[in-house]
């Protein structure tokens, strides 16, 4: 069983100590000193729950209570290096005295302790303190990035020491005895890396070598890109990786966005590092996938005309000017450049599993963002720091929120939220682009984010064919993860549907007919659930993407003609 860690806040401040949770976070630090109640709810942000304590005395009578297999990580507040605001504690125990009472007894403590010191200067009390004996010293005002640092680091080190024979836990499964794989776990390991410890690729480690393509191939791949027919299923990883290059190409000859663009060879080695980034394992979610939400997003862009138009596109984009009533006016360059950065980015280090699957199974990365939008929380964290270093201006605030609020949408479980939204908007009235400069940028980061959710979940709305590679490799991704939780004894998490028809198989089924009945029945209740709604919607608000919600209807009555075909009224 992999550890459970418990927090503790050991400070001379605290003037109400407490067991904290999220839930009584608040009233709990109502009272306290300002410094304690930042501490104490970045502290609860991170641990579901943890203890706060005015004296060692106290902090370690608690200790005493806890559940010896809980790994136990004590946050102590060290003395000033400014001598006039030293406080005195009563206990003869306080600041470097209990350190090095932690590390002479920690075999004879009934916890495992691991003492973070908090202190003034990090880079000055650095040493002198891991001297001591804590796992880290960082700053007295503590931030949540650096502490989930110290609890992915001690769950990482804590794996390593367990004895000859204990199941170490994997970042996916878990507390379960088995893990999803190797690959996919050395992936979010090596992404953990990127997000805490700065560990990115270097230019050195991941060799970018110039694709050669025929001529012909290359001019092929440049004629579609522009196409809502796009066949990623049919195209290689190297021929994914050229359109992805030609998508960026065409959106940098925009001349409002100058100042974010990166040169040809940066590009092309900005999107090696995502595609490696990317399992390539899994069925659906892997790099193919995050092309094909890249090319729907960039078809989307052309045809509200917020991107220049793509002149190679065969046959040519929708043509005219954009609807006096449409919400697509108050998009500008800088957003259709940020929305292709997002789709590109937004499943990045995906696992092949579901949130639910991550909960379930008490997944550290599950732990790690409180059961909440885990997946997307993950992609945005890992993107962001590849962003860092490979596009530091993209992480100018005003387009990190962007990418942030965009990728956190493409959580299906906050789907009816954003219809929600939209719909509030069409209640508006027909004035959708308003004189409220405060709503109208309201309502343009929720279309950014609704554009992302249409494109990556468009596979429904491509033609039928093409959409029906994606409902296999979808299924085939369930499969594959039904099976995980079969071998871990787990109850299956894999999305189901009700089957209300009133329909019953005229004959014997072959294998291959059950299988078409099966991806019908699903494909349709997606369609009926959520996407023809969401693209329904979405053209009310912006007509320009009527095509994709025809598509959609298309497919749909194509998939009840096949379930018919294959089924008698009862």
């Amino acid at each position: 069983m992999p550890a459970v860690y418990h927090a503790c806040y050991l400070d001379y401040r605290v003037r109400s100590p407490a067991s904290l949770t999220a839930d009584v976070l608040m009233s709990a630090i109502a009272r306290e000193h300002t410094l304690v109640a930042h501490n104490l709810t970045q502290i609860v942000s991170v641990f579901k729950q943890a203890t706060s304590h005015s004296s060692t005395a106290a902090c370690l009578e608690h200790l005493a209570t806890v559940d010896p297999a809980t790994q136990v990580v004590l946050f102590i507040d060290m003395p000033s290096r400014d001598p006039a605001l030293n406080h005195v504690p009563k206990d003869a125990l306080h600041g470097p005295t209990l350190l090095q009472r932690i590390r002479s007894t920690s075999s004879s403590l009934p916890n495992r302790l691991f003492p973070v010191a908090l202190v003034d200067d990090e880079e000055a009390e650095m040493a002198s303190y891991v001297e001591l004996g804590a796992i880290d010293v960082i700053h007295r005002i503590m931030q949540e990035p650096r502490i989930r640092g110290i609890l992915v680091q001690l769950y990482r080190d804590t794996c390593r020491i367990l004895p000859h024979g204990t199941y170490k836990a994997g970042w996916i499964c878990g507390s379960m005895s088995t893990s999803i794989g190797p690959d996919e776990e050395r992936l979010v390991e090596s992404l953990f890396h990127v997000m805490f410890f700065d560990q990115t690729p270097s230019a050195d480690a991941l060799v970018v070598t110039p694709l050669l393509l025929a001529h012909e191939r290359a001019a092929y791949l440049q004629s579609i890109i522009g196409d809502w027919d796009f066949p990623a299923n049919k195209l290689t990883d190297d021929e994914l990786t050229q359109c992805a290059y030609y998508i960026f190409q065409h959106s940098f000859t925009m001349p409002e966005v100058q100042h974010l663009v990166l040169s040809p060879d940066d590009l092309q080695h900005f999107i090696s590092v995502l595609r490696a980034s990317y399992q390539s394992r899994n069925p659906y979610h892997n790099f193919r996938h995050v092309v094909d939400v890249l090319q729907a997003t960039f078809s989307f862009l052309l045809s509200i005309q917020v991107l220049p138009p793509y002149t190679r596109s065969t046959p040519p984009q929708h043509e005219g000017v954009v609807s006096a009533s449409s919400l697509a006016r108050i998009l500008d360059p800088v957003d259709a450049l940020v929305l292709l950065v997002t789709a590109i980015g937004h499943d990045i280090g995906h696992p092949g599993v579901t949130n639910a699957f991550l909960i379930a199974s008490r997944s550290p990365l599950a732990r790690l963002y409180n059961d909440r939008s885990v997946l997307e929380s993950f992609h945005c964290a890992a993107f962001n720091q590849i962003l860092a270093r490979y596009w530091p201006i993209m992480q100018e605030k005003s387009i990190k929120d962007l990418i942030v609020d965009a990728v956190l949408a493409t959580d299906m479980a906050l789907h009816f939220d954003y219809m929600r939204k939209l719909d509030n908007i069409l209640l508006d009235g027909a004035v959708l682009v308003t004189d409220d400069q405060t709503e109208n940028a309201r309502r343009k980061r929720l279309l950014c984010s609704t554009l992302i959710k249409c494109a990556d979940i468009s596979n429904v709305a491509r033609r039928l064919d093409i959409s029906t590679h994606w409902g296999t490799a979808l299924t085939h991704e369930f499969k594959k993860m039904s099976d995980l939780e079969e071998r871990l004894g787990m109850e299956t998490s894999a999305p189901t549907q009700p089957d209300s028809s009133t329909r019953r198989p005229a004959k014997v089924l072959s294998q291959e007919e059950k299988e078409t009945v099966a991806l019908a029945k699903s494909q349709l209740f997606f369609i009926n659930a959520f996407a023809e709604p969401l693209f329904e919607a979405v053209q009310l608000v912006v007509p320009e993407l009527r095509y994709t919600a025809d598509q959609i209807s298309n497919n749909k009555h194509t998939w009840e003609k096949r379930l018919a075909e294959l089924s008698e009224v009862t």
